[in-house]
């Protein structure tokens, strides 16, 4: 049977939820890639306000500065401004500060903190990237704030969530999307979910690459964007994905 009763996270999307064996996972940390306008931001909203009804903290590293008051509160709907005490923003300005700030995170770490976000960990690596003139520094900077996340959900039974973007690469005779970095993110989190856009803007797949639903049939799911997040969505005779 599926690990219905593992301590999570929900996500306020019930077919995701049943995708992830009931929410994100605590004591683990989980990817979640995608292009942009996929929903990387709403998911990671979604995250944190379902743990503000549990009436547990969140700490928020918004490093695409994506973080918008005014979706929290669509997302929050008659929750309101409740779900927005339990949230602690944090916005680095570079690479070098999205470091320090991860390395200090253990100092707020609370009783009622359950969930780490950051969004997106490789936006400004990629920043970095173009600037730098090699990559061999910055990946081991990326691996070690990484290694750090997921020593710190296993030690204090947090769910760590981070967000990646995409990059376009051939192969072949055609092209294939990956994560940035994707040899240093891939390693570290237990449940990779990517998501994507399908021919209709605003319906999203959401599949599960690695995690705790691999071994039962279902490997994705198809969710909707409205004005109070992603919702489920149910395929009929007038879409196909």
């Amino acid at each position: 049977m599926p690990p219905a009763m593992m301590d999570v996270i929900s996500t306020l999307t019930p077919s995701l939820d049943r995708l992830l064996g009931g929410g994100f996972p605590t004591g683990q940390l989980s990817l979640v890639y995608g292009e942009a306008s996929s929903g990387k931001t709403t998911l990671s909203i979604q995250c944190a306000v379902s743990a503000s009804t549990k009436s547990l903290k969140t700490l928020y590293i918004d490093s695409d500065q994506s973080f918008s008051h005014q979706r929290l509160l669509q997302i929050a709907g008659g929750r309101g401004e409740g779900a927005c005490e339990g949230i602690i923003i944090f916005l680095p300005q570079s690479f070098g500060e999205q470091s320090r700030i991860v390395e200090s995170l253990e100092n707020y770490i609370t009783k009622r903190v359950r969930l780490i976000v950051i969004d997106t960990v490789t936006s400004l690596y990629r920043v970095a990237l173009g600037r730098a003139g090699g990559s061999f520094g910055l990946n081991r900077e990326l691996n070690r704030q990484l290694a750090y996340l997921a020593e710190l959900a296993a030690e204090h039974n947090l769910v760590v969530l981070v967000t990646g973007q995409v990059r376009s690469k051939v192969e072949g005779l055609g092209w294939q999307i990956e994560p940035v970095a994707r040899r240093t993110l891939l390693h570290w989190p237990r449940v990779i979910l990517r998501l994507k856009q399908t021919a209709e803007q605003k319906i999203k797949e959401a599949r599960l690459e690695r995690g705790p639903a691999q071994a039962y049939e279902q490997k994705r799911c198809y969710l909707e964007m409205t004005r109070s997040g992603l919702v489920d969505f149910h395929e009929s005779d007038t879409w196909s994905p």
